[in-house]
């Protein structure tokens, strides 16, 4: 069978796996991609990219921008939104946002764990906030981030790393120091936080897991702000906060019980660094 032929291995149709690359090759940071941009990227023929490209603008899945190339179409909108629906994260996390915000210039974030990204699904802002990259929609590698480091952190070391190795080859990202981030997951599943510097320069996050009625990881909650508003006594505040407000969320989704660890003995904090 041609390399463009429909039936790939174990029934698997190789036509709708290249459609599914080159959907994936977009990113918050790359948002349009000329045909070219696209062969280069994916390693598809022209020919076959190009015919796959008009497939998936038929469908409301890609869209043309006149002379630049193609950009996510809105039908992707109306199937994102019944994933989030179907997690229950957004309604279990109406009006929990708010709770923390109790300092000008910091931000709550809620995020979903969607492979080895997160997904930013809420964002509510104090007086004052000060300018942060996080938008509701964005896409970011979750081992940069507080929420997607929160979730990691209940995850298996395979399964993480290799969700991380996923994310970097996709978004071309360097590949982490991965006993760096082991010992840093460690120490989150033990206190039922992370703070994480990584994501902004600047700028710090202290987040929390929600999991759901089955104890499976579902995303992440997190306070965050410019590092200076972040001394060890208002980390340890923060965390103890945001640790209740993924309680809470995490027991409107359907879990009951305990959630957080509960450490028998301090655990000393890993501030700014």
């Amino acid at each position: 069978m041609s390399a463009s032929g429909h039936a790939g291995r174990e029934g698997r149709v190789n036509s709708v796996a290249k459609a599914t690359t080159i959907l994936g090759t977009f990113t918050p940071l790359v948002r349009v991609l000329s045909l070219r941009q696209i062969v280069r990227r994916t390693g598809i023929p022209r020919s076959t990219a190009h015919g796959l490209c008009l497939t998936l603008c038929d469908a409301g899945l890609l869209e043309e921008v006149p002379h630049r190339g193609y950009q996510l179409g809105s039908a992707l909108v109306a199937l994102g939104g019944q994933v989030m629906d179907r997690t229950g994260l957004v309604e279990a996390a109406r009006g929990q946002l708010e709770r923390p915000l109790r300092r000008d210039g910091t931000e709550a974030h809620l995020a979903q764990l969607v492979g080895g990204w997160v997904v930013y699904l809420d964002r509510r802002t104090s007086r004052h906030g000060a300018p942060m990259n996080n938008r509701v929609g964005m896409r970011a590698p979750a081992h940069r981030t507080g929420c997607g480091k929160a979730a990691l952190s209940h995850l298996h070391e395979e399964d993480v790393a290799s969700r991380v190795h996923q994310t970097c080859a996709a978004d071309h990202l360097e590949v982490p120091d991965f006993g760096r981030l082991h010992d840093e997951l460690a120490r989150a599943r033990q206190r039922g936080y992370v703070v994480s510097v990584d994501f902004q320069p600047g700028r710090v996050s202290v987040a929390a897991p929600v999991l759901d009625a089955h104890q499976v990881i579902v995303g992440g909650v997190s306070i965050a702000g410019p590092a200076k508003l972040f001394d060890a006594i208002t980390i340890e505040q923060t965390a103890a906060e945001i640790v209740a407000v993924a309680t809470a969320i995490s027991e409107r989704i359907g879990l009951r019980g305990g959630y957080a660890p509960r450490p028998t003995k301090k655990v000393p904090l890993a501030g700014p660094s």
